[in-house]
């Protein structure tokens, strides 16, 4: 074969393998430069950030992010989230979101939380009340209190008094009793206005609270009776059968009133003493049987047809 053939089909490969990597590389750059106009930086939570939690380099990272799948108010420096804090639980690999942070210059904890024109409360919860440990910070929740009206002679009533609270914290804290000894107790730190924190704060020190908690995106206000020991049975029979001691007033008749034995008198001066009263017979409906009342005797007697 002719040397200078074979030296052409040599160059022609070798010239047809650079223009394939120079299409390569300018495909290359034009897709990436169109995949970098698709993108932003994005700042991204490294770790999962508490409620409360003073934000730092620790905690977030630069990282490109799709455009069209930013969403709004998506925070793009690193300065404008350091030393933040965090307003909400902020999960790890999400994007930190403004409404997340509270204002500049924001303390750490609590004070950092709580919103302008608001004030945080800590009132005392049992497991019950606490909904079985289900109340979160974040939560909302309507506060029921169990109280005495200052009505003299009047019952315990429940009502509630606040809706749509935000819950900022829960824990325990140590309380002494009244005997010296000291108790651990739960805590729910609600975020409430002065006046809401004026009524809740009564409301503890004279009764009781219960916590129900609400769909966060709820925003009906509900007007309330309250409740008493009335409505809860919303029996008035049931309530003369139990003043009574008595089940006669099954089926909403009336409760049977107590009765006592006839008096028994003895005339030792008239040697005919007066005839004894018939035993007073008491039909039973709905049973085959009567009741015959003897004094303080009492015995049931059924009837054969």
């Amino acid at each position: 074969m002719n040397r200078r053939f074979l030296l052409a089909i040599a160059g022609a490969l070798f010239f047809g393998l650079l223009a394939i990597i120079a299409a390569q590389s300018i495909l290359k750059d034009q897709v990436n430069k169109k995949i970098a106009e698709s993108e932003t930086p994005v700042i991204v939570a490294t770790t999962e950030i508490p409620l409360g939690t003073k934000i730092g380099e620790q905690h977030i990272a630069l990282v490109k992010f799709p455009k069209k799948h930013v969403p709004e108010g998506a925070m793009v420096k690193k300065e404008e989230v350091l030393d933040r804090v965090a307003y909400t639980n902020i999960s790890p690999k999400t994007v930190i979101l403004g409404n997340q942070l509270a204002g500049v210059g924001s303390q750490p904890g609590l004070p950092g939380v709580t919103a302008l024109g608001m004030r945080s409360v800590s009132v005392r919860v049992d497991e019950a009340s606490g909904v079985a440990g289900f109340i979160a910070p974040g939560t909302y929740v309507d506060v029921i209190a169990i109280i005495q009206p200052q009505l003299e002679g009047a019952k315990p009533v429940s009502k509630v008094i606040l809706q749509k609270i935000k819950v900022l914290a829960g824990g325990q804290q140590m309380q002494t009793k009244a005997d010296g000894k000291a108790q651990q107790v739960n805590t729910v730190t609600l975020e409430v206005t002065p006046a809401q924190a004026e009524k809740l704060k009564l409301a503890e020190a004279e009764g009781r609270l219960q916590l129900s908690i609400r769909n966060a995106t709820d925003q009906i206000t509900e007007k309330t009776p309250g409740a008493t020991k009335r409505d809860v049975l919303n029996d008035i029979a049931l309530e003369n059968r139990a003043r009574e001691g008595t089940r006669d007033g099954f089926g909403g008749g009336p409760a049977r009133p107590s009765q006592a034995p006839p008096p028994f008198n003895i005339n030792v001066n008239n040697p005919n003493p007066p005839p004894t009263a018939a035993p007073a017979v008491k039909s039973i409906s709905r049973e085959k049987s009567i009741e015959v009342i003897e004094g303080a005797k009492r015995t049931r007697v059924e009837v054969v047809p």
